[in-house]
């Protein structure tokens, strides 16, 4: 499971930086394979968000032939094998805390290559074959539509897919002499008719199937075969389900031209998405042939060192790998197709500013290497956790700053701390800015700055974490060092964030990219209660969950002549307010002071009752008739609304 939070140093740009290399060839997705449903898979998404990098996920073998009590075992009905397991992805990144889809996801592989092992040899035994194999992927599928339905999935959802190989299924019933088609064939017919592969479905597959399902299948035959033995076939019997290639790489072709041509049958047939090229890496573990995929092999230098489950394993660099007829070594030559900037070769086996530490040794590091943009890149890293970046416009500034620095007549490290210090003209500083936790640093050095700071905190109960946030370590330790540095006084963020190397001071413009952060962090939401609004002191871009608001109230009431209209029921002291998520609802609120357990600011204390000025987040509109006070708002749209005043921003949790 290479995408899981341990393995960070391999894909994060504090380690070798895999997803930032993958953009730089020109990848808009990443294919991945199995993964461990019980590790967390925040931040590789939200570092390939960042990237521009879709992701494409995959349920592992596990399910389906090595856990005991396994599909076979239950003549290729995976319902119950499978749920658990992908209600486990869904609480572990896949869905963010307001119950969508992270926006990096968009497909989740229900198997890769079913038809090679579902049952062994499914494509060239008798019919019971494709039959048993359809009904392991219609019946997981099935189990994944459970778990999000059990999991209250909104939002955007993602497609399905089954990856198939490219071999002629003999026994399937249809399209038996031609390559990939007869597997789809036959899945296609079994999600429209389940009943006679011997399944029940709990939820309309059909629909599901017609909505969200994409075809693929892995192939090493060059682009004139997809050209002329599949395509064809394929627009003319699924014209409505689009199709990418999931493993595409013809090792003696050139690659330039055998991928170019791909890429050009992809813009003439709008069913066919794309390629991704395989693969990334030599598979080292593998032997013969299998080798020869690779677009970079392994270098000598070990750039980090990686914790993963109880055993550490060097991370070497990449090298990359010949080319062949291209005349250009491979990452070269699918970057020029797939119009990427390109990769400097040369820095991938040099530790790079996102790799050094910060101080007087990491500093000589990048010194050495006696390049202009890399100690660039060591001040800005240096700017970004003072919670700052440089100005708009303003990059000349750092280069020039850069260039005194790398030919001596700056100084050395200690003045280019103290210039840094005096914010030069050429850097913002965010006033928002929070100590949270390193998404560059692996789950157990966080872990370790979560115990030494609770053990130390005062005010701050570790015992006590939000809801929203106590699923993630990070997010814990977003809660309890953002809070302990504002307890602490702490003014200096180079040295009083760091917690070991579990925490980064961040803008807000860099935390509201991670999930849950803005929720979490000292002066967003306080309430435990789950799923819970999102308040926030600085600016966000994480989507508000829907929530419980606790205002003392006077009255609370919906709109009648606004259909359908929010409803709201009074509880105590407590209102609760519900909406029609397909709808656009529009309410009416009349309220009292707010509740002690709401935030203002960066204050836990209860916030004032006048509020000057009522704004709103999102698509939502409110507008303020009077002071807060007995005061009355109305509005409409889909989002949570914000007050603000003088003391900071609220958000009290409508979702309107």
């Amino acid at each position: 499971d290479w995408f899981c939070n341990e393995a960070v140093p391999l894909w994060g740009r504090s380690g070798r930086g895999d997803l930032r290399v993958m953009k730089q060839l020109g990848a808009n997705m990443v294919r991945l394979y199995g993964n461990n449903p019980e590790n967390d898979h925040t931040n590789f998404l939200d570092e390939a968000l960042e990237q521009g990098i879709s992701v494409s996920a995959g349920m592992s073998d596990f399910p389906y032939t090595q856990m005991w009590g396994n599909c076979i075992s239950t003549d290729m009905n995976c319902f119950t094998q499978v749920k658990p397991l992908y209600a486990q992805n869904l609480r572990n990144g896949f869905l963010r805390p307001d119950g969508t889809y992270h926006p990096a996801l968009k497909y989740m592989n229900i198997l890769n290559e079913p038809d090679l092992k579902v049952p062994a040899g499914a494509d060239t035994g008798g019919p019971e074959g494709p039959v048993r194999m359809a009904r392991a992927l219609i019946s997981a599928f099935d189990a994944m539509l459970d778990a999000e339905a059990e999991a209250g999935v909104t939002g955007p959802l993602i497609n399905f897919t089954a990856t198939f190989s490219y071999a002629i299924c003999s026994a399937c019933s249809t399209f038996n002499s031609q390559p990939a088609l007869g597997q789809m064939a036959q899945l296609h017919d079994a999600m429209h008719h389940p009943e006679n592969y011997g399944y029940t479905p709990k939820h309309d597959i059909t629909a599901a199937y017609q909505a969200r399902f994409t075809h693929s299948f892995n192939t090493a035959s060059p682009a004139t075969s997809i050209q002329n033995e599949f395509l064809p076939l394929y627009t003319a019997n699924f014209p409505t389900t689009p199709l990418y290639i999931g493993e595409y790489h013809r090792v003696d072709a050139n690659q330039v031209e055998d991928v170019g041509l791909a890429l050009s049958l992809a813009e003439q047939h709008p069913l066919f998405l794309g390629i991704s090229f395989f693969q990334y890496q030599v598979a080292y573990w593998k032997d013969g042939t299998e080798r020869d995929f690779g677009m970079f092999g392994l270098g000598s230098t070990s750039l980090a060192a990686m914790e993963y489950f109880g055993k550490t394993y060097e991370v070497y660099c990449l090298e990359p790998q010949p080319g062949g007829a291209s005349g250009m070594v491979m990452p070269s030559a699918v970057s020029s197709v797939y119009g990427g900037a390109g990769v400097d070769y040369s820095n991938l086996c040099l530790r790079g500013p996102e790799v050094v530490a910060l101080d007087a040794s990491g500093y000589s590091e990048i010194l050495a290497q006696q390049s202009v943009p890399r100690m660039a890149g060591f001040v800005e890293r240096m700017i970004h956790l003072m919670g700052a970046k440089v100005s708009p416009g303003a990059e000349g500034s750092l280069q020039a700053f850069a260039q005194g620095f790398v030919d001596g007549s700056q100084g050395g490290f200690e003045d280019l701390a103290s210039q840094l210090g005096s914010r030069p003209s050429w850097m913002e500083v965010d006033t928002y800015a929070k100590c949270v936790a390193n998404r560059g640093a692996p789950p157990t050095i966080v872990e370790q700055g979560l115990g030494w700071a609770c053990e130390r905190a005062t005010s701050l109960s570790c015992d006590d974490i939000p809801a929203q946030c106590a699923g993630s370590i990070y997010r814990v330790a977003d809660y309890v060092f953002s809070r302990y540095y504002r307890e602490s006084g702490a003014t200096s963020p180079l040295e009083d964030c760091s917690f070991g190397g579990a925490a980064v001071f961040a803008s807000s413009e860099t935390y509201s990219r991670w999930t849950g952060t803005s929720q979490c962090v000292d002066g967003g939401t306080t309430v435990p209660i789950v799923p819970a609004s999102t308040a926030t002191s600085g600016p966000s871009t994480e989507p508000a969950a829907p929530a419980v608001a606790t205002i003392v109230a006077t009255t609370a009431s919906a709109d009648p002549n606004l259909e359908p209209a929010t409803t709201a029921a009074a509880s105590g002291s407590a209102i609760t307010t519900t909406v029609d998520p397909s709808v656009d609802p529009a309410w009416t609120v009349a309220a009292g002071s707010l509740a002690s357990t709401t935030t203002w600011g960066s204050s836990p204390e209860s916030a004032p009752t006048d509020v000057a000025t009522i704004l709103a987040t999102s698509e939502a509109s409110v507008t303020p008739t009077s002071n807060f006070s007995g005061a009355v708002w109305s509005g409409s749209g889909s989002s949570d609304a914000e007050w603000h005043g003088s003391g900071g921003t609220l958000t009290v949790g409508f979702d309107v």
